[in-house]
């Protein structure tokens, strides 16, 4: 159990009162789950689209910014596909720095950087089954340079499965753990849910970073125990702050339709104090009045940087920006593009 003393003051050192509406939006296109790291001294994001019609699926298309407020265009990847994943890669940069003071660096495994996905060879809007896929490049911008594994890294089917984990696996999180607190120096977090519809936050292992195995026999964010009307736990992202892991995720909530960004707390990786105060990212505006979750955060020079996807009334899905000090909002990048 972390006491309320903690907690409070790590709300206080990642809370992020200032919002500033879109820093990246496609007419065309619906924008969901951005990550932003460092690669080689430049800053990039990766950011999953679809289709306003939702007639295709999730593509991964990357950007880069000098600013972290002007994003440019850089071009999609993870664009082959191996038959089972042919119409969902929404991708997601992986094993990033996530010392929560430290530099966001993303890290070479064995060579390559590292992008994990969600996978399928169905249209549509996340349409079940989806499992997570996984691809390596030499260089982050090289559009064409990244080559996916031919099958899945972690299926619903596998036999492996949890309760909870059987229909469709989402967005992963992995990262380097010095500390080997599960006694493996690789770490993944992912959101996943069975027939009930219910997300859930899973953990899996590996020593090596190629190969992956579940780790424990049940979830370490649970929607199972939760109101019934929570049905996600959803999009974690571990990064560390003092002696504790650190997990911004989101919840939805079906009672009052409403989904918010949130955290929680933990000293073991598996036995997690959630935050029950104010959430980190909520609607409060009208571009942002239906939802305002799918996190990332990043610090730097002192400044909290919340990147979330907001979606409104109006049709519209996209990348906005909260930060825990006033920033002034000139873009060197238009925050608009065509796919």
């Amino acid at each position: 159990m972390i006491n309320e003393t903690v907690m409070n003051e790590i709300y206080e050192k990642i809370k992020v009162p200032y919002k500033y509406g879109t820093v990246l939006k496609s007419d065309d296109h619906y924008l969901d789950s951005p990550v932003v790291f460092r690669c080689e001294n430049e800053w990039f994001m990766s950011c999953v689209c679809i289709d306003k019609k939702c007639s295709t699926g999730y593509t991964t298309h990357l950007f880069q910014s000098k600013d972290f407020i002007g994003w440019e265009y850089i071009g999609q990847i993870l664009k082959t596909d191996n038959g089972w994943d042919d119409k969902q890669t929404g991708g997601y940069a992986q094993f990033i720095n996530n010392d929560f003071n430290g530099d966001y660096e993303i890290n070479r495994i064995n060579g390559y950087y590292r992008f994990a996905y969600i996978g399928g060879n169905l249209r549509g809007y996340e349409s079940d089954p989806l499992s997570m896929g996984y691809a390596k490049t030499k260089e982050i911008t090289d559009i064409n340079g990244y080559v996916k594994n031919e099958k899945p890294l972690l299926s619903p089917k596998d036999k492996d499965a949890r309760y909870g984990e059987t229909l469709t696996i989402y967005k992963a999180d992995m990262f380097m753990d010095e500390k080997l607190t599960l006694g493996h120096p690789y770490v993944c977090a992912y959101n996943a849910k069975n027939s009930t519809n219910r997300e859930s936050i899973f953990l899996a292992v590996s020593d090596d970073g190629e190969n992956w195995k579940r780790y424990g026999e049940k979830a370490i964010i649970s929607v199972f125990d939760c109101d019934d009307s929570i049905r996600i736990n959803g999009d974690p992202q571990i990064v560390v702050i003092d002696d504790y892991y650190v997990m911004f995720y989101f919840i939805y909530d079906s009672k009052n339709r409403k989904a918010y960004n949130t955290f929680a707390v933990s000293a073991d990786l598996v036995h997690w104090q959630k935050w029950d105060g104010k959430p980190l990212i909520e609607s409060e505006y009208d571009y942002e009045n239906v939802f305002a979750h799918k996190q990332w955060v990043i610090k730097e020079n002192g400044i909290v940087y919340h990147y979330y996807c907001a979606v409104n009334d109006k049709n519209e899905r996209f990348i906005a920006l909260a930060t825990s000090k006033e920033i002034k909002m000139q873009r060197s990048f238009s925050d608009e593009f065509h796919l």
